[in-house]
């Protein structure tokens, strides 16, 4: 009797473990094609409990990630649009001053989770395939893409088919409660392709927003403590609207966090927001004002917050 449950143990260990490799292998020809097809998508996003909002994303895609162009567009509101190319990713706001960035993509479009090779997350999610489905007349495959622990979401991903594209991203809490969703309502691969890099290559673009490597405020702070996979990615100082904020950024290449350190006092100390998958936390530490903005729950923000030391 021992032998045979240990036969299927061994057996269901097999099947779960050849399961998880098709669910890597599907999640990874979706992150290729996100970044190397072409392709202009009509999608919705929604937090939870609030509005939807509408967007028009074009991508012309590369193999080289510098020859990749795009154009996201908010389909309601102020007339916003996002533009990349040659690397620098430039917003156009009518409300506000337009400023470009160094980045290869457009953040706002498709959430980081789809830009991995997902063979490196494997010790810190678990990968389910859920089987087919339909959405927006397009077949589909569900996969789950488990946290192992309770520092981060997890995500449900919708994958077309034949292009490989991702159709619904659901990003689930730690109850497994959907708290953003992602859902493409169109697909067209056969949009006029040159009129849109003619239109990207003729326009007029800001400069660059004023970012150096840093080397004062944040020098005098470390984290204390860190969500498991998580490492430091960049750090620079930004002069934005005339105020000096000193930034880091922490990735496990699925959610990241930044924490912001300037010399303008808030008045009000430890306040905390979450906006759908989105954590802002704010403190005062010293003479400082601490902002740690995050895609993760607040009890893991607020953790980090807490182990803010000085050097």
């Amino acid at each position: 009797m021992i032998i045979i449950t240990l036969f299927f143990m061994l057996f269901a260990l097999s099947v779960f473990a050849a399961d998880n490799d098709k669910a890597v292998n599907l999640l990874n020809k979706m992150s290729k094609s996100v970044q190397t097809n072409s392709y202009q998508i009509h999608f919705l996003s929604q937090d939870k409990d609030q509005y939807v909002t509408t967007f028009e994303y074009s991508h012309l895609g590369a193999l080289q990630k510098e020859e990749v162009k795009a154009q996201l567009l908010y389909l309601e509101g102020p007339a916003k649009e996002i533009i990349l190319h040659n690397n620098i990713t430039s917003y156009f706001q009518p409300d506000s001053a337009s400023f470009s960035i160094t980045s290869p993509r457009i953040t706002e479009a498709f959430p980081d989770v789809i830009y991995n090779d997902f063979t490196k997350l494997t010790d810190a999610y678990e990968f389910v395939k859920l089987g087919k489905t339909r959405t927006a007349n397009r077949s589909v495959q569900l996969i789950k893409m488990i946290a192992k622990d309770k520092d981060r979401y997890s995500y449900i991903i919708w994958i077309d088919d034949k292009n490989f594209l991702p159709i619904r991203i659901d990003l689930l809490d730690q109850d497994g409660e959907i708290i953003n969703q992602l859902k493409v309502v169109d697909i067209d691969e056969d949009f006029d392709q040159k009129k849109m890099k003619d239109y990207i290559d003729s326009r007029t673009y800001p400069i660059l927003l004023s970012i150096e490597k840093q080397n004062n405020m944040l020098d005098a702070w470390r984290l204390a403590w860190l969500p498991k996979g998580f490492k430091e990615v960049a750090a620079y100082n930004v002069n934005f609207y005339n105020s000096d904020i000193a930034t880091k950024l922490f990735s496990d290449g699925v959610f990241s966090f930044t924490v912001n350190v300037s010399s303008d006092l808030s008045n009000q100390s430890n306040q905390l927001i979450q906006q759908g998958g989105r954590t802002i936390f704010s403190t005062n530490i010293g003479n400082k004002n601490i902002i740690i903005i995050g895609n993760l729950p607040k009890t893991t923000i607020e953790r980090i917050a807490q182990n803010i030391v000085e050097k």
